[in-house]
This record gives structure tokens, C-alpha cells and sequence, in this order.
């Protein structure tokens, strides 16, 4: 009798051992969203990896932040890999984001020539692939962008109205980078259309802390150039170092244009006497969280535009000081427009 029992003891042991090994190879259950098909039907916990280029600057910040966000309210997981402009880290991380077997990958931001194969690569694996503000190449990769020939050309045409056609110009930019290069085209057309409006000189590094290094290398121009009267500089960390130099070298006669906005850029531009004039922009974290958005649709097996454009908008420092307003918060209040995007949506998917 006591040898039965020690049977049935060892058998029970090992019937327990069994299911608690064939629940470690189960796949866990993820968060069951409303109407959604697999895998956000709770079928499986849903993963992600965002793979990015650029990570300095409060833009960048506020962009991870939405992605977060919208992340968060899906129950997906969000793998975060970066390394601030190492080209080759960021093709690096697509094969770990590979290897780790996530649902879709993101790439934010990069250079095509180090980007294209290791996205070509993903999609071989079986894994879809959605990018942020760089080219890819691939009809099968959608591109989530900022509308950056509108964003560069409504901080021009402000720049144009401000100086009645005839300004000097001063141009901070950098090549290869997709963004950039899109607002660079629509400076050449202003310039094109508009004789009065002359670059006088260009500079430009993505060497960082970016503004430290732009602003030495704007007073060093201006020191050249004192004629200009105004500056171009469609990217805010940029114009961070614009403002930096003009007030270092009481210059801030010049006015300053730029792209994109953050709480450090809105309490610059409302400060008495600052030279920042207007910025075009979106969102951040709305564009953050259209990217997780239009991952979670490729995963889901439906299909998204190859370009997805998200509209910008234009502040002057008139319109901050008029609405009183002081940082983002307050800007989304005020303009609940630019609260959100529409961009890669569907019914089932919840809204920030």
C-alpha cells in the first residue's frame, strides 16, 4: 500500500512537471482590443522594435514618447534601440530586432545607403517594417513623414512676408538626411521664385550637443557676413544654435525661421527680444504614435499608403505671446489640431 502511494505521488509529480513545461512553451496572451483581428484579439502579446538614428533633442523625446503611449495603450511591447547618429549601431539593431523575432520593426530616421538592406532583410524574415523620415526605397516599406516640403515653405513664406520679398539669408542644413533635404528643395524653390530672397552662406553639422557646435559655427559666419537678416534653419536644434549665437553676439536684429517645436523652443521664442520669429510643425508625439499605429495595421495584415504625410502647422511668436502660450501643453490646448493625426488609423485602434 505505502509503495502505491509513492507511485501515485511521483506520478502526480511528474503529470505537474509536464504542464508547467508545456505552459513555459505556450505563448502568452497579449491585450484584447475591441473588434481588432489577430493578434490584438488577445491571441498573443504583441512586440515591436523601434530602431532609431537620432535620439537627442526634445523633438526626439516627445516623438518616442507618443510612440510609447500609443504603445502602451495596445498592450504592445516596445523595444526601444538607439544609439544617437551611429549609422552603423542603428543597422545593427534591425538584425537584433530580428533575431529577438518581433512582430514589425520601426526605423526612425537613418541614411538609405546603410538602412535599405538590413530593411530588406526584415521583410525576408518575415517581419514588416514601417519608417520614419528615411527613404528606403521599397514599395513594400511604408514611409511615415512629417509633409516637409510644406513645413520648410510655411516658415519661408513667413520669412518672405516679414521682409517684403527682399532678405539676406543665412542657411544652416545638412545633407543625406530625407527631412532636411525635402526643406532644402523648397528653400531653392523660394529662392528660384523669389530674387530678393538671397542665402548668403551655409553651414551646418550634425556633430553633437547639436546647438553647441551649430552656434560656433554660426558666429564664425556672421562674423563674415554681417549683412545677413535673417536665418533658415529647418530643424529646431538648429535654430537652438542660431538664437544661441545671435544673442551671444547682440545680433538679434536677425530673425530666425525654423521647423519642428518643443517647451524649450516656445519659452525661447517668447522671451522678449529673442530673434526666433516662426517655426513650422507637427506634432512629435502624434507622430510617434502614428508610426506604432501603422506597425500594429501591418502586423494586422492590412494594407497602409506607401506615404503617409502628416500635416504640419505654423507658430509665430506673435501667436505664443497672444495665447499666453508658455510650453506643449498649452499649445495642444490652445490648437487641438495639432493635438493628434489621423494618419494610419482604424476603428479598433484606441486614440491617445
Amino acid at each position: 500500500m505505502k509503495i502505491m502511494k509513492k507511485v501515485l505521488v511521483v506520478l502526480l509529480m511528474l503529470v505537474v512537471a509536464g504542464m508547467a513545461f508545456a505552459g513555459g512553451d505556450k505563448e502568452e496572451g497579449g491585450m484584447a482590443l475591441p473588434g481588432a483581428p489577430a493578434p490584438f484579439d488577445g491571441s498573443k502579446e504583441v512586440h515591436i522594435a523601434l530602431v532609431r538614428q537620432m535620439v537627442e533633442g526634445e523633438f526626439m523625446q516627445l516623438w518616442r514618447a507618443g510612440a510609447q503611449q500609443q504603445a502602451d495603450l495596445m498592450g504592445i511591447k516596445l523595444t526601444v534601440l538607439g544609439k544617437n547618429m551611429d549609422n552603423k549601431a542603428e543597422a545593427d539593431f534591425v538584425y537584433q530586432a530580428i533575431s529577438m523575432k518581433v512582430d514589425a520593426i520601426i526605423i526612425d530616421h537613418g541614411l538609405t545607403e546603410t538602412m535599405t538592406k538590413p530593411a530588406e532583410d526584415a521583410l525576408a524574415a518575415g517581419i514588416p517594417v514601417i519608417a520614419f523620415d528615411v527613404d528606403l526605397g521599397n514599395p513594400a516599406i511604408p514611409q511615415i513623414a512629417q509633409d516637409d516640403h510644406a513645413l520648410g515653405m510655411m516658415a519661408l513664406e513667413q520669412m518672405l512676408e516679414d521682409f517684403n520679398g527682399q532678405a539676406k539669408i543665412g542657411y544652416v542644413y545638412v545633407s543625406g538626411i530625407l527631412p532636411l533635404d525635402k526643406r532644402d528643395e523648397s528653400f531653392t524653390k523660394l529662392k528660384n521664385e523669389n530674387p530678393g530672397m538671397v542665402e548668403i552662406v551655409r553651414t551646418g553639422t550634425l556633430e553633437s550637443p547639436f546647438s553647441v557646435k551649430n552656434a560656433d559655427q554660426v558666429s564664425a559666419s556672421l562674423r563674415a557676413n554681417p549683412e545677413i537678416t535673417a536665418y533658415f534653419s529647418p530643424f529646431d536644434e538648429f535654430a537652438k544654435g542660431v538664437v544661441m549665437a545671435l544673442e551671444e553676439m547682440d545680433r538679434t536684429d536677425i530673425l530666425v525661421y525654423s521647423a519642428d517645436i518643443s517647451t524649450q523652443d516656445i519659452e525661447l521664442m517668447t522671451t522678449p527680444g529673442n530673434p526666433w520669429r516662426a517655426t513650422a510643425a507637427c506634432n512629435p508625439s502624434a507622430i510617434g504614435a502614428a508610426s506604432v499605429r501603422g506597425a500594429a495595421m501591418l502586423i494586422a495584415g492590412l494594407e497602409l499608403p506607401h506615404d503617409i504625410l502628416i500635416t504640419p502647422m505654423l507658430f509665430t511668436n506673435d501667436m505664443l505671446i497672444d495665447g499666453g502660450i508658455t510650453n506643449m501643453t498649452n499649445l495642444k490646448e490652445k490648437y487641438p489640431a495639432f493635438n493628434k493625426s489621423d494618419a494610419a488609423t482604424a476603428s479598433w485602434i484606441p486614440e491617445i
